[in-house]
């Protein structure tokens, strides 16, 4: 009798499959490794994912869906403008801090439905930045800029905050710098 596929164990292998892939590139990682990882037999990964290509797609869908899940739940009771991009800041850094190898799931091998999949899901981190922005316009609390485009500035700047921190960086550090670049920019202001 063929066995279930569950939604849990599903979750379970895309999970270690993020803990592996985190720490080295593609090719150095096993799928023993993820089923290692996940403490189940390497047979059952292949039962959910036929290539490993497959599983490495399905786990970039699946980190940015956990991206987006603790970014609205730290979003949930927060008015201030600021204080949203902060949190956004601070869960987009907490996800990839030292975790670079997550980065290559941000990039597309070309393929149209993969790229629309990936566009998809980061639509959800940028419109938050991009509503945060709008609320903080309207309550005067930013000045008035074009919120798409200054979304995708905040964002830009926590990408190269997690890709070019230095070892000796804290995520607080890069939170409060990222916020300063971006509500101060970085001109200098004569006393």
């Amino acid at each position: 009798m063929p066995r279930v596929k569950t939604e849990a164990k599903e979750r379970a292998i895309l999970d270690s499959a993020a803990k592996v892939f985190a720490t080295k590139p593609f090719h150095g990682v096993l799928i023993d490794d993820i089923a290692a990882d996940a403490g189940i037999g390497k047979g059952t990964i292949y039962r959910y994912f036929e290539t490993k290509d497959d599983l490495y797609r399905a786990t970039t869908l699946h980190v940015l869906d956990r991206l987006a899940e603790s970014v609205s739940e730290a979003l949930a009771h927060e008015q201030s403008a600021t204080r949203r991009l902060e949190q956004i800041a601070r869960e987009c850094l907490r996800l990839y801090w030292g975790r670079r190898f997550l980065f290559p799931f941000l990039e597309t091998d070309g393929s149209p439905e993969r790229r629309e999949d990936l566009l998809r899901r980061r639509e959800l981190i940028l419109r938050f930045a991009q509503e945060s922005i709008l609320a903080g316009i309207e309550r005067r609390e930013l000045r008035g800029i074009d919120a798409r485009i200054g979304a995708e500035l905040f964002l830009g700047l926590v990408r190269s905050a997690n890709l070019f921190h230095r070892p000796e960086d804290t995520l607080e550090e890069m939170v409060a710098q990222i916020m300063s670049v971006f509500l101060q920019g970085v001109t200098r202001r004569e006393a």
